[in-house]
């Protein structure tokens, strides 16, 4: 895959307005320096700076006093947004940074400001394209021939991102040619690239440029394709749009299972080189402490899955390594899925902790992380009722309830049937007896959606502010060896206070069936959206399909690579009461395309707490 890199010598200047001159250039103020008015001068200004370049612009200040207006720059401080670029004296230095700013001049306790526009701006001519490629885009006649017209399959059309996403790859068909032009606009970005490539991905400073002029606007991007051999035409792809929103994900972790390589493995979200393996020895259906230090999990205890017992990790923050606190291989405790009380109840921190965990029987029961020995609790009296199972558990943030898979079969552990979304509210009482109460089903199944009844609900997972819980809804039991994707499990979301499940159609892909399973929030708080991490079959672009996936991806019904996705919900959207609040997803930049990776967790750091 090629990368853009676009060089520093393509940078331009436009000025608008020229440099005014006021007594020889230097400071003529004779007046009493107190001023009723200031302004900045030349304004406006629209500079154009190339990826990689810069600009400048000099800059004086007039201010106005009772004698008139006279140049007074050098008793004046001037100022602009960093993200844009800096003053050295009165020079103002652009960085490749597109938008609107102000230029603000301080002048005795007097204040002005003038207008500034920057517009980005860059070509680049890449690998094996002609130096004459824009020459030849530039002069072709666009025609219409289906045959010729490439489509853009990655990203995604109205897809929306967070503002720290690592640069994506623009994915296209070839359509029968074999020179291309790929066009990124907003409102002040301009960027062409020239490729007998069918994708691309831009350098990391290239991408933060393009992206922090881009965000809260909307990124078009366009290809046009064209045969060399027939040089008067081309054919232009419908354009896709691409949203950066203002929200910024940072100090925050994905970890995810690769199950084709046994690993469960970890990456800081916004870096792209090679995940962290954690544990290995098939080390699965793992959970994470919201403060980012323990993790349970469960293992086929030497590769005999009828023989699954849970483990538990903790983060040293001094050796900084995962200690293996209880082995799974000892098997002390037979069971599968866990979740952990939060920071803050009922215990202030990490340090001390307790976890849920469904045991073999299908009940619940609470756990010493750091002993594996069972904690005094009603809960497994509590859920499930009777005849019931409890999976899949998830404590709230607040930590005050635990949403749950709530079958109607006993004795399911990992694999479940007719569930619906349980709960439970919590108390640590008198800070020594751990309490749980059953409440009703925030969900319960069957429900309908595109006409299709979805019997089986599983997958709870709480937004970070408590607020809400998105959840797998299937038309049938999760896990068909035969064919994953068959069961339709797709994503729907519900307030913890109850009412009518929103099905997430745009990050679902639509109606159609891509095997979605396993979705978590993004920890912290965000303006614009919430964020979502799941697993799913759906392709990325033409780099992981059906027919090209790894060999080793296709097991247990799985057709191809699954691999991490990020999809938006947006806050505004959910005040406004639409039916579907999400937007098309993102792929997780840095994964390994040739692994299945599932079971994605959004938590802090390691060691950050």
């Amino acid at each position: 895959m090629g990368k853009l890199f676009v060089a520093a010598a393509a940078a331009t200047l436009t000025f608008v307005g020229a440099c005014a001159h006021h007594g020889g250039g230097g400071d003529d103020d004779g007046g009493n320096g107190m001023y009723t008015s200031v302004r900045v001068s030349p304004d406006p200004v629209t500079l154009t700076v190339a990826l990689g370049g810069t600009a400048a612009q000099d800059y004086v200040v007039l201010g106005t006093d009772d004698t008139g207006e006279h140049v007074i720059t050098s008793k004046c401080a001037l100022d602009v947004d960093g993200d844009f670029g800096s003053f050295t004296n009165f020079t103002f230095n652009a960085v490749p940074h597109g938008g609107v700013t102000n230029v603000n001049a301080t002048c005795n306790g007097t204040t002005g400001s003038g207008s500034l526009t920057i517009n980005l701006t860059g070509t680049a001519i890449l690998g094996n394209a002609p130096a004459n490629s824009d020459q030849l885009f530039g002069g072709a006649t666009v025609t219409m021939d289906m045959t010729h017209q490439p489509t853009i399959e990655y990203p995604i059309d109205q897809a929306v991102a967070p503002l720290n996403i690592p640069p994506i790859e623009v994915q296209y068909t070839k359509a029968n040619n074999d020179l291309f032009h790929i066009n990124l606009a907003s409102t002040h970005a301009a960027i062409d690239v020239y490729t007998t490539d069918p994708q691309q991905t831009f350098s990391p400073s290239d991408w933060t440029a393009l992206a922090n002029t881009a965000v809260g606007d909307h990124l078009k991007i366009t290809v046009e394709g064209m045969l060399q051999a027939a040089p008067t035409m081309k054919y232009t792809s419908v354009p896709a749009t691409f949203n950066l929103s203002h929200d910024t994900i940072d100090t925050s972790a994905i970890y995810w299972w690769a199950s084709s390589q046994g690993n469960l493995i970890t990456q800081d979200f916004g870096k792209t080189g090679a995940p962290t393996v954690v544990k290995g020895d098939c080390t699965a259906c793992h959970s994470l402490s919201r403060a980012g230090s323990r993790i349970g999990y469960c293992r086929c205890v030497g590769n005999d899955c009828g023989q699954e017992y849970v483990g538990f990790l903790k983060y040293d923050d001094v050796a900084k390594t995962w200690n293996e606190q209880v082995n799974a291989n000892n098997k002390a405790i037979h069971g599968t899925y866990t979740t952990f009380a939060p920071t803050g109840y009922p215990f202030v921190d990490d340090t001390q902790s307790v976890a849920l965990v469904t045991s073999i029987t299908g009940t619940l029961n609470l756990y010493d992380p750091d002993t594996g020995l069972v904690v005094p609790s009603n809960v497994s009296t509590t859920a499930p009722a009777a005849n019931h199972s409890a999976l899949m558990p998830d404590w709230s943030p607040d930590g005050k309830k635990i949403a749950f898979a709530n079958t109607n079969n006993a004795g399911n552990n990992v694999d479940l049937t007719t569930s619906s979304i349980g709960m439970m509210s919590y108390e640590y009482v008198n800070g020594t007896t751990h309490t749980f109460t059953a409440q009703p089903n925030l969900v319960t199944a069957p429900i309908t959606f595109n006409n299709q009844a979805y019997t089986n609900l599983f997958f709870p997972s709480f937004s970070p502010d408590n607020a809400y819980v998105v959840f797998n809804a299937a038309r049938a039991q999760w896990r068909n060896f035969a064919d994953a994707k068959t069961a339709g499990q797709r994503l729907m979301l519900i307030p913890v206070g109850g009412g009518v499940p929103m099905d997430l159609t745009n990050i679902n892909g639509g109606t159609g069936d891509h095997d979605i399973t396993w979705p978590h929030w993004a920890p912290g708080s965000t303006t614009d959206y919430y964020w979502i991490v799941y697993s799913s079959e759906q392709n990325y672009g033409h780099e992981v399909t059906t027919a090209n996936t790894a060999v080793k991806c296709v097991a247990n019904g799985v057709k191809q690579c699954k691999q991490i996705w990020i999809g938006a919900i947006s806050k505004a959207a959910l005040m406004a009461g639409n039916l579907d609040p999400s937007s098309p997803p993102v792929w997780v930049p840095g994964q390994d395309t040739q692994a299945d990776n599932i079971s994605p967790y959004w938590t802090v750091p390691a060691g950050l707490f």
